[in-house]
This record gives structure tokens, sequence and C-alpha cells, in this order.
């Protein structure tokens, strides 16, 4: 679970009378922060309040905000399933399948993409969902250098997808208009635009302000695929078409 920077050596014993707590307690309570508050409540403060204790005892168990960061980054994956989707005897049913549930997986967690996009955490929550997309990856036959980038474009897909989803259209979304108010608001703005300046966009209007997010990721995925396969065919071997010698008949 820790990440793979130096620790700073802590002396002493914490404060006489203050609360004994766990790191596990630490980050457990971070993560009720995160989702009651939001990834800018969470902060060393905050979750001391959670536990009840003072800020100064946290330092025992986790040193700062940002390695705290890291590891909520990675405690936030305890519960992914790595193993149903991706034992898909077909590849590309089952990286599918396990980037849709990833998906929904994401979006039932508060500011979940904010904590873990950009982050490199090597915990081993985050390692077992690496381990297992560089496997099915493998398994196509891709080589080293098409495996790791094709990891990082899907995981990077994911994350940029829900985070968009998780962040609100506009102010007046934050501020409680619905979200389909607001997008068919949108939607009639853009059909009145002037036909010969924005042509392509007035057209599509209704597609672009659709409400079918679910539906575009579902195509995201599948051209994904379509890459991940036409790069997988390129690199197959070429097999040599066995010819007739002129001896036989």
């Amino acid at each position: 679970m820790d990440s793979i920077r130096p620790q700073k050596r802590r002396r002493g014993r914490p404060p006489a009378g203050e609360s004994v707590v766990s790191r596990e307690a630490v980050l457990a309570a971070g993560l009720r922060v995160l989702e009651r508050n939001g990834l800018d409540a969470l902060t060393m403060r905050n979750v001391a309040e959670e536990l009840g204790v003072r800020a100064a005892s946290m330092y025992w168990h986790v040193r700062d905000k940002d390695e705290l960061l890291d590891l909520l980054s990675d405690e936030l994956l305890a519960d992914v399933d790595t193993r149903s989707p991706l034992d898909s005897v077909d590849w590309r049913v089952g990286l599918a399948t396990f980037l849709r549930e990833m998906r929904c997986y994401l979006l039932a967690r508060r500011d979940s993409a904010r904590l873990l996009a950009g982050r490199f955490s090597t915990g081993s929550n985050r390692l077992r969902c690496m381990e297992a997309i560089l496997g099915a990856l493998r398994s196509t036959g891709l080589d080293g250098h098409d495996t790791a980038y094709a990891c990082y474009f899907l995981i990077v897909t994911v994350l940029g997808f829900v985070a968009n989803e998780q962040a609100p259209l506009s102010v007046q979304v934050k501020n409680g208009m619905p979200p389909r108010e607001f997008l068919d608001g949108i939607r009639d703005h853009l059909a009145e635009l002037p036909v010969a300046e924005y042509p392509n966009t007035l057209a599509l209007a209704t597609e672009i302000t659709g409400p079918d997010l679910a539906r575009r990721f579902d195509f995201a995925v599948e051209r994904m695929l379509d890459g991940i396969d036409a790069l997988r065919r390129k690199r197959e071997p070429s097999v040599p078409v066995d010819r007739p010698s002129g001896h036989e008949v």
C-alpha cells in the first residue's frame, strides 16, 4: 500500500493521552471525508476530526496530505474485481466488460477521477488492476511497448470520461439546475445558431446534447479495442504460404 517514496523516520511516542489510531483507520476516515465532503475538503485536519484525534497524531501514520492522497488513491480501488471480467476467453469481451465496470465503480465514488488522475501509486490495489489489464493485453500478442502504451491509454480514457461525468456541467447545474434541463437549453441555443457560420453544430445539436453518456463511453471503448485489434493484427507474424513444387502434380 505504501508508495515508492522513502518514508521519513518518526521518533518517540504519540502525545500522551492521544487516541491510538492505525494507518488503516486513517485511510478509512479519509474515504469517508472524501465521499461526504469531496476532494477539496480532504485535509489532514478534517480527517483527524473524523477520527476524533488531533491532527498531530496523524503524522505518525501519514507523513502529509500528499502521502494521504497517494494512499487513498490506492485504497479507493480495494473493491475492484479484476478477476471475473478479465478471465473471459475473448480478450475483447473481457476488456470491454472490465472498462465498463470500472467506469460504474468510479462514478459511484465521489471525486474518484480527480483523486486518481496523474497519480502512479505502487499500492497493491493499483498494481493489481494494472497487472490484470496488462495481462489481458499481452494475451492478444502485443509486444511490450504496445502493451504498456495501450494500458495507459485505456486507463486515462476511463478517468477522463469519469472526470467529465462527475464535474458539474455549468455553474447553473452546480447551483441545482437539473442537468437535463441545462442540456435542453444548450440544444435550443445551438439550434438557433446561424447556419452559414455553424452548419455542422446546428445540424447535430440534438446528438451533441443527447442524454446517452453510457453509449458514448461504449462507443469510445469499442473504438479503442478496434485500434488495439488492428495493431495486434499488424504485429502478427506473416505465415508463409506453402506452394507446390514443380515436381508435384
